[in-house]
């Protein structure tokens, strides 16, 4: 079976591809995407989409036509998945968590553990960090049945990169699993961060008193911490809280002409307004477990905000898997549902 995919649907941009070479190799069947990125400004395969094309490719053995640079259109057909212990160099400061992103689905469908090292930066705009993925991610996903843990091995910071991280993945088991986030419990605890590396220190101070002016952290809620291993600079502030049942971070990164005051009250400022909301899931953890609830076919979650992200990586999914979403819009936030429309094919050769 072939699914066709429009890469200009929805958002139009990298998250189409990752999601459709991800749901391919697992489900094995070839894809065959056009107009790659297609709403961004230089459309078609960057060199961080075209890592993930490969590797998705090594990990499953596909073969692939179309996947070099600047390429719009791309056939990938997929092979058995393979598990085993993987290296892959960006080369550019473009994020390992989204080339991770990719593959991370498929190796949970490997008949045993997988290793598997990025290179690249660890700390971008516009994705993923690695802070996210070990703090509320992967503590998230355990939930409906996948384990995983990643490493920070080196810090890898915009637009200078040099960082990586190790990710250990153990195959899923839990096939008939139903997953309901419906509630988040309790704040446990408030934590603010702030990343600095290379840069004057009067930035972290300031954005550490921008925090405490807020009123709502306390002195010994923010850590500020010096980064000696990246190879270029960087700033991040982290505000994460835990609950209960889950955790959410949110951040914001520094970059050249950007006010340390801003980028301190743009993280907290995405902390307050999902924790008023009341909601268990903020949205860019929404957008990251749909792929996920669509694979365990049944569930339900309860989300802050609902992004075009998001509203994308749904209509992906149900191209490729047997499931229906159903998007409710609720006091505070969306209700999100998943079901099973009929039996749901894993890559047949991998089960065979």
């Amino acid at each position: 079976m072939t699914v066709y995919v429009d890469g200009r649907i929805g958002e139009g941009g990298g998250q189409v591809l990752r999601t459709s070479l991800s749901l391919s190799a697992i489900t094995g069947k070839e894809l065959i995407i056009e107009h790659i990125r297609g709403k961004r400004k230089k459309p078609g395969l960057r060199r961080q989409h075209l890592v993930s094309v490969k590797a998705a490719a090594a990990v499953c053995k596909a073969r692939v036509t179309g996947d070099e640079l600047n390429s719009e259109r791309l056939i990938f057909k997929p092979g058995i998945i393979h598990p085993g212990n993987y290296y892959f160099s960006i080369g550019t400061a473009g994020s390992c968590c989204l080339v991770l992103q990719t593959i991370l689905p498929i190796l949970f469908y490997g008949y045993s553990s997988s290793t598997v090292i990025v290179e690249g930066g660890t700390h971008n705009p516009m994705a993923p960090t690695v802070d996210f993925i070990v703090n509320s991610f992967l503590p998230t996903i355990a939930r409906f049945g996948f384990h995983a843990s990643v490493e920070l091995l080196s810090y890898g910071f915009y637009p200078a990169g040099g960082g990586k991280i190790k990710a250990k993945i153990r195959p899923y088991q839990n096939a008939a699993r139903k997953v309901e986030i419906i509630s988040r419990g309790e704040l446990i605890e408030k934590k603010g961060n702030i990343l600095l590396s290379r840069l004057p220190e009067h930035i972290a101070e300031r954005e550490k008193k921008t925090l405490l002016e807020t009123g709502w952290l306390r002195d010994n809620e923010i850590e500020i911490i010096h980064v000696k291993n990246s190879p270029g600079p960087g700033n991040v502030v982290t505000v994460t809280l835990r609950y209960e049942d889950i955790s959410c971070v949110f951040q914001s990164i520094g970059k050249r002409g950007k006010k340390a005051e801003k980028v301190a009250i743009e993280a907290y400022r995405a902390a307050i307004s999902h924790h008023e909301s009341k909601m268990p899931v903020e949205n860019h953890l929404t957008d990251q477990l749909l792929i996920y609830l669509g694979l365990v076919s049944e569930g339900v979650i309860l989300t802050s905000e609902l992004s075009l992200h998001s509203r994308t990586n749904v209509e992906v999914i149900e191209k490729f898997l047997p499931v229906k979403f159903k998007v409710t819009e609720m006091t505070g936030g969306w209700q999100i549902n998943c079901k099973k429309l009929t039996f749901h094919p894993i890559n047949s050769d991998f089960w065979s």
